[in-house]
């Protein structure tokens, strides 16, 4: 039985707790990486067409309401290891429109759309560093050609990120293991993407607020608490 079954019905107990030293409540990551992905369709011309978007690793649905909120045009289809959390995400986003959630056994996508985005926000430290080469090249295959991939991920280079990650004792993170920017840049080049574009996110916490218009300025500095990496498949 996979971990996050047991914490499906609970599963935002935990996110609090991870998030607390933030001063942030976990939907304001849910819709800062959101907002993130938004932005780079919108350059690109993206944004009001009607595409496919499969949110991997969609635990209990969070990110539904803001993919819709943002991208009113896109079909979402989400898929997750927890079989408890897929019925989670069913039932928190009965009513909206064009969605599709499904079980996945490990190894195959069970759709059998092509996706032009996948959307996959900080679920590869908790999948073995032997299962990575696998898996994500079974997400490549499943990208449409000139599709583009979303990989969030913790940073374990900024230094409280590590300290929040010591420090939680949630039992679902208990077994995870954080991929630096660089191993995960690798990754993805070995699985064939290109123009694998890295930013940095997250550097401000709430109590000084005030500077939030600051961060768009550092993604470019390698401390920021998350990073993401837009990668393109050609073929």
């Amino acid at each position: 039985m996979p971990v996050f079954d047991k914490y499906a019905e609970n599963y935002d107990e935990g996110h609090v707790k991870a998030v607390a030293m933030s001063g942030f409540k976990p939907s304001y990551f849910h819709e800062y990486k959101l907002k993130e992905m938004v932005n780079f369709l919108k350059a690109e011309g993206y944004a009001d067409k009607p595409l496919k978007l499969l949110d991997f690793g969609c635990g209990t649905g969070s990110s539904v309401k803001y993919i819709r909120k943002y991208l009113p045009k896109i079909a979402i289809w989400g898929t997750d290891v927890s079989t408890e959390s897929i019925k989670v995400a069913k039932r928190n986003n009965r009513g909206v429109k064009n969605v599709t959630f499904a079980p996945f056994d490990g190894e195959h996508i069970p759709f059998k759309e092509k996706f032009d985005i996948i959307f996959i926000a900080n679920v590869f430290h908790h999948i073995r560093r032997d299962k990575h080469d696998k898996v994500i090249k079974n997400i490549y295959k499943n990208l449409t050609k000139d599709g583009h991939l979303f990989i969030f991920e913790l940073n374990p280079i900024n230094p409280l990120t590590m300290l929040v990650a010591i420090k939680n004792d949630y039992r679902f993170d208990k077994d995870a293991n954080l991929l630096n920017p660089f191993y995960a840049k690798k990754m993805l080049q070995e699985a064939g993407f290109i123009r694998n574009k890295v930013r940095y996110t997250i550097f401000i916490p709430r109590f000084i607020s005030f500077l939030l218009p600051l961060e768009k300025y550092l993604y470019r500095v390698p401390l920021g608490a998350h990073y993401y990496y837009v990668a393109k498949k050609t073929s």
